[in-house]
């Protein structure tokens, strides 16, 4: 009779040091894959921030432009409030109507500031501030965007300067001779042959001059903080371009 000898299943202890080894090899790839992927999250993160950066100057020059040009219209548009408050109170202004209607009708359209704000905007909304690793960039971005906000909101006063005007002006000019002078969209045309004005008492003069002189101070105001504004913007594109290396862009 045979007898079967069952297989021996028990195995032998591994050495201590064979699972310290494996243990050390599970951690170290472990280890090195959560490294790997920081790194390529760390690469992915800083060509994310270059792009916004990039993004950044592109408005940022686009809004030194806007603000050129305005600074630029509110400066003529002073000299022309100073000529209409000179001839409306000269005591031959109605030999000079032709300018007078001219002054009158070109101070009367705003010039608001617009900015291009669709990088800060995409900065703030989606958590993209975390990815600027300049604590100064950073800072003077978020102040840039606090001044420009500050500055839009002052357009609400304007808006309410030049609707008074704008009711003086109705009272003393010729509503037909404003609508003749609109000859082409972008440009306002001086009438000819000195028509005459539609009521041009002295308290009604006197109502658009005052009016006017509150539009020159309003000018006043936001060129000086247009100027400032456009100053902190030229000087943020120089530290940008500076920080990460943009200078040709």
């Amino acid at each position: 009779m045979e007898v079967h000898h069952h297989p021996d299943v028990h195995h032998k202890p591994k050495p201590w040091k064979e699972y310290l080894l494996e243990f050390l090899m599970i951690f170290l790839a472990v280890t090195l894959g959560f490294i790997a992927e920081s790194i390529r999250e760390n690469i992915a993160d800083r060509e994310r921030e270059k792009q916004y950066m990039q993004s950044m100057i592109e408005d940022l020059k686009s809004d030194t432009s806007t603000l050129a040009s305005n600074i630029y219209l509110k400066q003529s548009r002073i000299v022309m409030i100073d000529s209409l408050i000179y001839l409306l109170s000269s005591q031959n202004y109605r030999t000079m109507i032709n300018e007078i209607y001219y002054y009158g009708r070109s101070i009367s359209p705003p010039a608001n500031f617009s900015p291009n704000d669709r990088t800060i905007q995409q900065l703030k909304s989606s958590g993209g501030l975390r990815l600027i690793r300049n604590v100064a960039v950073s800072n003077s971005i978020m102040t840039y965007d606090q001044k420009m906000r500050l500055q839009i909101a002052g357009t609400e006063d304007e808006y309410n300067i030049r609707s008074e005007y704008r009711k003086a002006a109705i009272d003393l000019y010729d509503g037909k001779v404003f609508n003749s002078m609109l000859t082409k969209i972008d440009k306002i045309e001086k009438p000819l042959n000195n028509p005459a004005l539609f009521k041009a008492d002295p308290a009604t003069i006197n109502t658009l001059i005052g009016n006017a002189q509150y539009l020159k101070k309003n000018d006043q105001l936001q060129i000086v903080r247009e100027t400032e504004l456009k100053k902190q913007a030229t000087e943020l594109i120089k530290m940008i371009q500076k920080e990460y290396r943009l200078e040709n862009e």
